[in-house]
């Protein structure tokens, strides 16, 4: 699933390359994907995008200030641009065409498709952008915000950086390699953190985002990027590979389609969490 560094990223690459550019139809191909009335998709017709924005896991892609078009790309979702006579496959979800001839695609590869697309007047009237905790990467994201936040609260690690009502944006790639960057459990229930351990997690989470934006970057270049780029991480999807700090073979913990990736020695004193936890967030 695509996480904030994909998407600020994918933000950044597709802003150009549809900033401008007079839409003449907006159809969506897949039933339920369009998640709100109105405005229709026809308020789309005869503008142009003005601007696109991220907020949490959400782009948000402006026409004018009284109308956007919201997209979570959710699992699978991308975004393609190719000419408006190629036939669109069943994976096609949303199409934007342009007076030029070319057609912005969103596409989900695979079964399941999920990905949620809004036409709103204002961005907040998404519930999930409404109530959507602060982005990681602003000012207002401070050390004693995160330990605000953590006070007092009984949720695991992963849990708390994954919930998108208190952190917007994180999700289970990232929140691994952040609580690997900061030598905290995944299963550590945060109000046992002492200042000094939330001081730590407060510096993995801006370091690791920020560090993934300019890996990302400097490998896609402009092209809007199908799958996510993650070969500079740590500990995602690293089973059985040593830790690079410690050496220690990376451990996992499955839980339906959820994998979360650890070193049992950096992480949690040597110790191997057992797999039937079930804590993981989906």
């Amino acid at each position: 699933m695509p996480e904030l560094p994909d998407l600020e990223v994918l933000t950044e690459v597709l802003a150009p390359k549809i900033a401008g550019r007079e839409i003449i139809a907006a159809r969506a191909l897949r039933p339920g994907i369009l998640k709100t009335v109105t405005p229709s998709f026809d308020a789309l017709i005869n503008a142009r995008f003005t601007a696109i924005a991220r907020r949490g896991k959400h782009l948000i892609l402006t026409v004018r200030p009284d109308l956007h078009l919201v997209v979570h790309l959710m699992r699978a979702g991308r975004f393609v641009i190719c000419r408006s006579n190629t036939r669109p496959t069943k994976a096609t979800g949303l199409v934007i065409s342009f007076a030029d001839g070319e057609d912005l695609r969103l596409i989900e590869n695979g079964p399941i498709k999920l990905a949620r697309v809004y036409v709103v007047a204002d961005p907040m009237d998404v519930s999930d952008i409404a109530h959507a905790g602060p982005e990681p990467l602003s000012p207002q994201f401070t050390v004693a915000a995160l330990t605000a936040m953590v006070h007092g609260r009984r949720r695991q690690a992963k849990k708390l950086l994954t919930d998108q009502r208190m952190i917007a944006g994180i999700g289970s790639a990232y929140a691994d390699e952040i609580l690997f960057a900061a030598k905290i459990s995944p299963i550590r229930y945060v109000n046992t953190l002492t200042d000094a351990e939330i001081a730590r997690l407060h510096a993995a989470i801006v370091s690791v985002l920020a560090t993934a934006i300019r890996e990302i970057r400097a490998r896609v270049g402009d092209s809007l990027f199908t799958d996510e780029v993650r070969d500079f991480l740590k500990v995602y999807n690293r089973t059985g590979e040593p830790c690079p700090v410690c050496g220690t073979p990376i451990a996992e913990i499955r839980y339906a389609q959820t994998r979360t990736y650890y070193c049992p020695q950096c992480q949690s004193g040597g110790k191997t969490i057992p797999d039937r936890q079930r804590w993981i967030t989906r």
